[in-house]
């Protein structure tokens, strides 16, 4: 199949950018981003990213309007790529800015169920409870494997917290201790210090409700994958 002058133009200017944007001193302009994003340049993603984590994370003083530019033109740019491209991107990095990213995943559907799931398997369970909820924009049988996974892992949570014996001053007594250290009478099920709420599994009764919507969800897929709709 031969290729057009024009995509061979296009691939040139991929290839130069991809070298532009390895040099952390340059960031693309406006320009730069949405010609990248109209064409569906693949393999800037994670370049792309850095640019964005670097400008959310930089100091005031440094701080220059293709910063803000990028900020403002990465999600953008994730809405024009392919889907995978961009799970993969996105959650390469959860830690440098943890909340933007997580709203960008909320904000595009980039659920990922594999991904998740492995971030559970990393201890991550406080982003994997918000980001449970989140739909992707379409799903295929493939999907339900790692969903299944993702649900298997988080009903077998261990328990991290319990009741144990806990010596005073004027001697021991049985105490709910919540995952976060905090004391509670033993009879208690969820943490009542504010803004806690952790059973002995690190669940909060909003975790514990949206895992049913997600065993529900998971259930709705298989109904609709057996009656050959998907």
């Amino acid at each position: 199949m031969p290729v057009s002058a024009e995509d061979l133009k296009i691939e040139e200017l991929r290839l130069r950018y991809l070298g532009l944007i390895a040099r952390a001193d340059v960031f693309p302009t406006r320009a730069n981003w949405q010609f990248i994003a109209s064409h569906k340049m693949r393999g800037l993603g994670h370049g792309l990213y850095l640019k964005y984590l670097t400008a959310l994370t930089i100091d005031d003083n440094d701080r220059e309007p293709l910063h803000d530019i990028a900020v403002e033109e990465f999600p953008k740019y994730l809405r024009c790529i392919d889907r995978k491209e961009a799970v993969d991107v996105i959650y390469s990095d959860l830690v440098t800015a943890p909340e933007a990213t997580l709203e960008i995943i909320r904000e595009q559907n980039l659920f990922d169920a594999e991904s998740l799931s492995n971030m559970l398997d990393e201890g991550e369970l406080t982003k994997v409870m918000y980001l449970l909820d989140v739909y992707q924009p379409s799903y295929e049988d493939y999907d339900l494997g790692p969903m299944k996974t993702l649900l298997m892992k988080l009903d077998s949570l261990p328990e991290t917290g319990g009741v144990r014996q806990v010596d005073g001053l004027f001697g021991s007594s049985m105490k709910y201790i919540c995952p976060a250290g905090h004391k509670n009478p033993s009879d208690t099920e969820y943490c009542t210090h504010s803004g806690c709420g952790l059973d002995a599994k690190g669940l909060t009764q909003s975790d514990h409700a949206k895992i049913e919507l997600f065993r529900n969800r998971i259930k709705a897929l298989e109904g609709l994958i057996k009656a050959g709709l998907i």
